[in-house]
């Protein structure tokens, strides 16, 4: 049978939901204090859309599930060193695996995970 992570493993011990809504705290997307390697997200009144993203990414990394039958991963972080726009820049690069029963289907449902 599949494992089944808390929905605050994911989200934030703060996250709720219900039938229309999920609501997710910024604070809860701030690295722990200690994390080693650690990364900043400072919640502002507006933060950039793929700043907050990046934040939810990076806590569902710290905080998946790594049993054999979990069937939701993040692979860590692959990183080079690249020239574009005229400069070096970081590249990161990590996988993601959803793993469902065979369907015929080029997106995987949300409602068979």
């Amino acid at each position: 049978m599949p494992s089944e992570p808390l929905f605050t493993n994911f989200f934030g011990s703060s996250a709720t939901q219900n039938e229309t809504q999920i609501i997710i705290l910024k604070s809860d997307l701030v690295a722990p204090s200690g994390l080693t390697p650690t990364y900043d997200f400072t919640p502002a009144p507006i933060n950039r859309t793929e700043q907050t993203a990046l934040a939810l990414i990076l806590r569902w990394l710290r905080n998946q599930d790594v049993s054999t039958n979990s069937q939701f991963i993040i692979k860590p972080f692959e990183q080079s060193l690249e020239f574009r726009f005229n400069k070096w820049q970081r590249r990161y690069v990590s996988e993601i695996e959803i793993w469902q029963d065979d369907q015929i289907s080029t997106l995987p449902n949300p409602n068979l995970i």
